[in-house]
């Protein structure tokens, strides 16, 4: 990252804004939903650093462009990315770190000294994190996980990594899941991966890693016949707070999480990842 202006303030200080703020964006379509800024901003005060997170509206006819405005800017040294932006922004970073390699998307860009950009993925690492955090002990667990998109693959490499002994793969692209399942198999041999439809039966935990939920009207993002109460559940959609598949489990008494768990454990990781790591 380029050399950051560092300042004295009290972390309860509002952020102030002056020819020295270095700059970092949070690029997606749609972005209202977005809670980055708000968790990541106040870390920027508390640590010192001159920095304030804007979100920025990219329409997907000007992705590119758009992107490649935003690296040239001189005191922007950092970029977040969300739906529907993780995959495709990959040709456009230098270098890809070796998560986001086994992910096969990034959700962070940071400038280097040389003005080279990396990028990395939290997503899953911000979820294991922020249950490492609940004390959820993952080793062990078997999980069901819904959607291989961006988020999914995260989730399930990130799963892999912590020590989880199996997982179980859905998405409604059938060939995006079994793709998921070989690369996060090849990876970490340990844990026993397949692709296969939602079947909660030998499974003590399930995750929903796509949008379905988010939207009005939204309903389960695929059946729980034979949800138990000794299920976790966690939906990583952060907005609306109580998805339909929240809901559903609570009724049934399920431990359950929404996408704040990973937000917050996310906020360490991208915290540290450009500077602002607190201890």
């Amino acid at each position: 990252m380029t050399n950051t202006a560092m300042t004295e303030r009290n972390p309860a200080e509002q952020i102030i804004i002056d020819g020295t703020t270095r700059l970092f964006a949070i690029i997606g379509d749609p972005i209202a939903q977005v809670k980055s800024p708000r968790v990541l901003n106040p870390r920027f005060v508390a640590t010192g650093m001159d920095a304030v997170m804007i979100p920025v509206n990219v329409r997907p006819d000007h992705f590119e462009a758009t992107v490649r405005g935003l690296m040239a800017i001189g005191n922007l040294d950092g970029i977040v990315v969300t739906v529907p932006y993780k995959s495709r922004i990959l040709p456009l970073i230098d270098d890809v770190l070796p998560m986001a390699q086994q992910v096969g998307a990034a959700n962070a860009l940071r400038r280097e000294p040389d003005g080279r950009w990396c990028g990395d993925m939290f997503d899953g690492r911000g979820l294991v994190r922020g249950l490492g955090k609940a004390d959820v002990r993952l080793a062990g667990r078997r999980v069901m996980l819904i959607g291989a998109g961006g988020a999914g693959s995260a989730v399930a490499v990130a799963l892999a990594d912590a020590g989880i002994a199996a997982l179980t793969i859905f998405d409604v692209d059938a060939d995006k899941a079994t793709a998921l399942a070989d690369r996060a198999r090849s990876a970490y041999p340990a844990c026993a991966v397949r692709a296969g439809a939602v079947d909660l039966a030998g499974h003590d935990t399930l995750i929903n890693a796509t949008p379905i939920g988010m939207a009005p009207g939204d309903g389960l993002p695929a059946p729980i016949d034979g949800l138990s109460a000794d299920t976790m559940v966690v939906d990583v959609i952060i907005k609306p707070e109580v998805t339909p598949l929240l809901a559903a489990s609570r009724a049934r008494g399920c431990r359950t999480f929404n996408g704040r768990i990973m937000l917050e454990g996310q906020a360490d990781e991208l915290a540290a990842f450009f500077g602002a790591g607190m201890n």
